[in-house]
């Protein structure tokens, strides 16, 4: 889902809100009070979360001690050991660089990846609404989401000159990519607008502004760090092997659980009196756990709400 999607999504609300006539009935009666409307609505939550990139160093390939949770420096960095440990890690290594032997390359902490950052990714989860009235109620929700960050290492040729393009480049890239799992439970209010203000001027009330304010709970997984070595394949930096390829152990996963609260504001689409749309952008100030990280820090959700009373 890109700026795009989400602006077609908006206009075909618009579009829905200006052609279709919508009302306030119950069925098969005549207009009712909206303060006599209540009652609990489940619904279906669809929508992009941006993380903001706190935690994504570390699945940069230095990894955390395998007993606990402190960041490795680089002699016993993931990456590193995973390309230069022993003979089964070099020789691997040599076939993802077109088998040349261990001594024309070479793997430095200058090669380490960059700044790791977060992409967009996408959220969904379950909406639980109680409606005091038409347009004051409680919310309850339990949101899932993936964030990956993808970022460069390289390892460099020994002996090889750069000058004439036609030659391999020294420097040779590979990816690496980490994967986290994230739970948000949100705890809050909802509250329509501009109901009345429509209603004495004549006006439709099919689609109105909302706002959202909740309480949050995020739970955080270190869920994966991979990287590619092209023709020798995908390494998980995870699992340690020693300098022959047997496997030794793995690392503890990491968890966390951070607390925060949540704002939103988007538009809501009435259809009848059982159905509802809500698009929305909301601001999430979070703190995540993950090992020695704990910064505060905003997270950022556009969503789209599929409501059913």
């Amino acid at each position: 889902m890109n700026k795009s999607v989400l602006l077609i999504l908006v206009l075909f609300l618009l579009s829905l809100s200006a052609n279709s006539q919508v009302y306030n009935y119950e069925d098969g009666e005549g207009p009712v009070d909206p303060d006599s409307i209540q009652g609990l609505y489940i619904g279906l939550n669809l929508g992009y979360y941006f993380a903001n990139s706190n935690t994504a160093s570390i699945y940069g390939g230095y990894g955390y001690d395998r007993d606990g949770f402190v960041i490795s420096d680089f002699s016993r960095a993931w990456l590193n050991q995973a390309i230069q440990r022993g003979d089964f890690q070099e020789g691997r290594t040599s076939f993802a660089l077109d088998g040349i032997t261990s001594n024309e390359w070479e793997f430095t902490e200058s090669d380490m990846p960059g700044l790791m950052q977060f992409t967009g990714s996408f959220l969904y989860g379950l909406h639980l609404r109680y409606m005091f009235n038409s347009d004051f109620g409680a919310i309850f929700e339990i949101n899932g989401t993936n964030p990956v960050t993808v970022g460069e290492f390289t390892i460099r040729r020994l002996g090889v000159s750069s000058n004439d393009p036609g030659q391999n480049q020294p420097l040779e890239r590979f990816q690496i990519r980490g994967e986290e799992q994230r739970l948000m439970i949100n705890l809050g209010l909802h509250k329509v607008m501009g109901r009345k203000a429509r209603e004495s001027k004549g006006k439709s009330t099919a689609l109105l502004p909302y706002f959202e304010a909740a309480g949050c709970i995020t739970f955080a997984r270190f869920d994966a760090n991979i990287i590619n070595l092209g023709d020798a394949g995908t390494v998980n930096l995870m699992r340690e092997i020693d300098g022959f390829g047997n496997f030794q152990q793995e690392a503890n996963v990491l968890t966390g659980i951070g607390f925060g609260g949540l704002a939103s504001v988007g538009g809501q689409l009435t259809i009848g009196s059982k159905f509802t749309i809500n698009v929305g952008y909301a601001a999430n100030l979070q703190q995540i756990n993950l090992g020695e990280f704990g910064d505060i820090g905003f997270q950022h959700q556009i969503v789209l709400k599929a409501i059913y009373m």
